[in-house]
């Protein structure tokens, strides 16, 4: 039965490898994340967790057969961590082709010790699946300071999530990535999703929620649900006999409006009475609630003391408790929408305005007197009123869009009921190349401080104090000198050079500086305690990595520079070997995907030989001119030569264009 039921159900399984946006630091960055999903239609619908795809904008699903596809998101209910991705048929080997697909089972027939199968792709590898048995077919999670409290867990930070859910409880092994993987019965029918586990314990959503909400985001691209603007509490107790207690009221909401108060006892719902005395019993009340039509009256008969009531709740729409997110990259700075539960949470008096959630240190925001910090609301921008996200955008890309910038926005933002007014000065984000340094005066070789304790240990004493070379670099007027690793330079041109510390490191540089370039000086160093000279001639200094100008790409987000010289000596180059050197790539950008790595060298991209930063930009924009659907990168990575497939998507996201951008959800 084990293996009859894994072959209906394995076909259909996936493994979700997702890019993410994310937004801190006053920027956006991208990483990688994933996942288990399940086909759930001939035609590529795909049922996961919404924590695998929160702030995803990129996915891809590898079938059974290993083919790996991208996919579109359908739709995600943080409510029941559920969400819906569509494969892209077109890009299989075989369009035409119906994918296989798994069914639904039936969740309410599951009892405590039925066996199950939990499938998946734990920590993002190949298919598993796992034996175990149900423990708890309506398990809930009760607070551990008030076990009487159904406790509300969190799909982030900001969004609550489960509160409609009845969990199956079972212990069929689960790992991080088996997370939106299907539980399934014997017969091989899904029948819950895992959602969480750990330490021998899992949890999934059972299949009669997990069917509704995958029907209602394939229709609508959402799950419509009503809220009444109230919390309730169980009976056990508390000396309540009948109903269930109002435990909170939002205030405004529809309950609020309608006259109910925290403490209240409903004893009946449209006439019916209810009785909710243990903590299993709130989350079906709860989502009895939302499930009912948006805008409609709800008549709840209620206990205050002795005294019975009735309140009409006219239902509103359950709103996300997180708001879209925004990166304004220049000015160094993301920002959220306000919901009405941020709002409440953040104790502001409405939703007008967007809330700072993350700065970039030493951007113009972080550096305004006085400056803006995390959790203030932007309200005006230049005299706009900013009374969304998407006014702060717009006025943001209007201000950056112009030919001449001003050369400081006035921006108006409040921070615990306080009214302030500030200037920044818009700036770009990249700092500019650094200029090289003028050539001066250089001897090929590194060395370290010799400092009193040192020469002492060394048994030198005091005459061995001064600055013992740790390398001699080749081809350098040093090594044809003969200069030895472990010489200690004690003497530059005859005068003494002897550090007092660590902190003067740097004073032999300094010393050699100060002289002419293509002068001749002469060392006295200490070689096996004794002292000897060596004159030599002065070379001009080499350009380091610092001092590199660099070439940022933004569409593979990768930053590469030219070869130094100390590139060349520290990796062993000779100078047959050629390319840019990476010098940094964004870990979910194109270049990052495809594994291309900083410290690599780029020797060719597609058919065009890379040699310098002129060929480089070349080759670049070529490839932006014809956008390819895959370009080659050929790059030398220590004593290897590897190829880097790397697949752009030129569209733009969905999440949005420009750098203030990609709302999260």
């Amino acid at each position: 039965m084990v293996t009859s039921a894994r072959d209906r159900v394995f076909p259909a399984l996936v493994n979700i490898d997702v890019v993410v946006l994310e937004y801190r630091s006053g920027k956006e960055s991208k990483s990688r994340s994933g996942g288990s999903g399940t086909i759930i239609s001939p035609d590529g619908y795909v049922l996961t967790n919404a924590h695998v795809t929160d702030q995803g904008f990129r996915f891809w699903c590898v079938l059974a057969d290993r083919q790996r596809v991208p996919a579109t998101l359908v739709g995600e209910d943080p409510w029941t961590d559920l969400a819906v991705l569509k494969i892209d048929t077109s890009a299989l080997a075989d369009p035409k082709r119906p994918l296989p697909h798994a069914e639904f089972g039936n969740s309410g027939t599951l009892s405590v010790g039925d066996y199950v199968l939990a499938m998946g792709s734990p920590f993002a590898l190949s298919r598993t699946v796992t034996l175990g048995i149900v423990s708890n077919n309506e398990r809930v999670f009760t607070s551990t300071r008030d076990a009487g409290e159904v406790d509300e867990m969190m799909l982030n930070w900001e969004q609550r999530t489960g509160l409609f859910t009845t969990w199956i409880q079972h212990d069929a092994l689960i790992n991080p990535g088996n997370s939106g993987g299907p539980l399934v019965d014997l017969t091989g029918r899904i029948v819950g999703v895992n959602t969480r586990g750990g330490s021998g314990m899992a949890f999934a959503t059972p299949s009669a929620m997990a069917r509704q909400v995958a029907e209602s985001l394939i229709a609508r691209g959402e799950v419509l649900r009503s809220s009444v603007g109230a919390s309730f509490r169980h009976t056990q107790n508390t000396g309540i006999e009948q109903g269930v207690l109002v435990d909170s009221v939002e205030a405004q909401g529809p309950a609020a409006r309608a006259g109910l108060k925290s403490g209240d006892i409903v004893t009946a719902i449209d006439g019916t009475p209810i009785n909710v005395r243990f903590a299993e019993e709130v989350p079906p009340l709860l989502k009895a609630l939302a499930d009912r039509p948006i805008g409609s009256s709800v008549k709840l008969s209620f206990l205050r003391g002795a005294t019975p009531g009735e309140a009409s709740v006219v239902t509103e729409k359950l709103q996300k408790d997180r708001g879209e997110e925004a990166a304004l990259r220049t000015w160094g700075v993301t920002a959220q929408r306000i919901t009405e539960r941020a709002a409440q949470l953040r104790k502001l008096p409405s939703t007008r305005g967007a809330v700072v959630t993350s700065l970039r240190s030493g951007g113009p925001l972080e550096q305004a007197e006085p400056k803006i910090g995390w959790g203030d609301v932007i309200r005006a921008v230049d005299g706009t009123p900013i009374n969304t996200l998407q006014d702060l955008i717009d006025v943001y890309k209007r201000i950056e869009g112009m030919k001449e910038k001003p050369e400081h926005v006035l921006i108006e933002f409040e921070r615990e009921n306080k009214n302030y007014l500030t200037l920044i000065k818009p700036r770009p984000e990249d700092r500019p190349d650094p200029a090289p340094e003028l050539p001066k005066a250089w001897v090929g070789v590194a060395t370290q401080p010799v400092v009193r304790t040192l020469a002492d240990k060394l048994g030198t004493a005091d005459e061995g104090r001064g600055f013992r070379i740790v390398r001699v670099y080749s081809r350098t007027n040093a090594a044809k000198a003969g200069l030895k690793v472990g010489d200690i330079v004690t003497h530059i041109g005859g005068e003494r050079v002897s550090p007092r510390g660590l902190q003067d490191a740097g004073l032999f540089n300094r010393e050699i500086r100060r002289l002419g370039i293509d002068e001749s000086v002469v060392l006295t160093v200490l070689r096996d305690g004794k002292p000897m000279d060596i004159g030599l001639d002065l070379e001009r200094t080499r350009q380091t990595a610092d001092e590199m100008p660099r070439i940022r790409n933004t569409d593979f987000e990768l930053t590469v520079r030219e070869i130094t010289f100390f590139d060349r000596e520290d990796n062993s180059w000779d100078d047959s070997v050629s390319g840019v050197y990476v010098d940094g790539v964004e870990g979910a950008g194109w270049a990052g995907l495809a594994g291309i790595q900083s410290g690599d060298l780029i020797q060719r991209i597609g058919d065009d030989v890379i040699t310098d930063a002129a060929s480089y930009k070349r080759a670049m924009d070529k490839v932006r001119q014809t956008q390819p659907e895959r370009v080659v990168f050929v790059v030398y990575r220590g004593v290897r030569t590897f190829f880097r497939f790397v697949e752009p998507d030129w569209k733009p996201t969905e999440r949005g264009t420009s750098d203030a951008s990609r709302g999260a959800k």
